[in-house]
């Protein structure tokens, strides 16, 4: 098979491989981590922590699409990665969950729900409350009822449509972001705020659609 894997090697793998300098990085990553991890954790390597609960290798590699959002926030905040934009593997990290698709118009159409209003405004009442109102979105957005992507229906054809033209839009107002400045917290919050200025006719669209075919 051709199918892309994501396999975890070992210290010892890495130098039987040859590849001596990343052994030596993970061998100072296991002396590290065997200092400070837990009581909990004493018998877990470094190693089996990454790919805790198989949550890294078990990541599909092979599809064309990959629709990604936040585990925390007050709100879900999704994208979709086309893997041919990029010049590396896509791999998941932490504080993210992903759905991998190889129908184009599928993933558009799921992140233009996971970002609009209706089904946000429908999960505060099974979000966790913080200091400042709901917080972490997690797997409550998925409790949201919403009908499987069909190609067939206009509504679902539109929302893909509008979701592709909003991707497009934020991708041009990105490229006038200096990409060697950081970018975090506060201006992380105002750019999400731009963009969203920058999106105000797609939104209200998306929004009128996502509201009808969710009921």
């Amino acid at each position: 098979s051709n199918k892309k894997q994501i396999k975890l090697l070992s210290t010892k793998n890495l130098l039987e491989n040859g590849y001596s300098n990343a052994a030596k990085w993970f061998q100072n990553a296991e002396n590290i981590w065997a200092i400070h991890r837990t009581e909990k954790n004493k018998k877990i390597g470094a190693l089996e922590y990454t790919n805790w609960n198989n949550k890294l290798e078990s990541q599909n590699l092979n599809t064309l699409f990959v629709v990604i959002y936040n585990a925390s926030a007050k709100d879900a905040n999704a994208t979709v990665v086309e893997r041919k934009k990029i010049d590396f593997e896509f791999i998941i990290d932490t504080k993210a969950y992903a759905y991998y698709t190889n129908q184009k118009d599928e993933a558009y159409y799921l992140a233009a729900i996971l970002n609009s209003t209706t089904p946000n405004l429908m999960m505060k009442d099974f979000q966790t409350k913080g200091l400042f109102g709901a917080r972490d979105v997690h797997k409550k957005i998925l409790d949201i009822y919403y009908p499987k992507f069909d190609d067939k229906d206009i509504k679902h054809a539109r929302i893909a449509e509008l979701s592709k033209a909003a991707h497009k839009t934020v991708t041009t107002f990105l490229k006038g972001i200096n990409p060697d400045k950081k970018v975090e917290g506060l201006q992380l919050g105002k750019i999400r705020l731009d963009i969203k200025r920058h999106l105000g006719k797609e939104i209200k669209e998306i929004d009128k659609l996502v509201k009808q075919i969710i009921g």
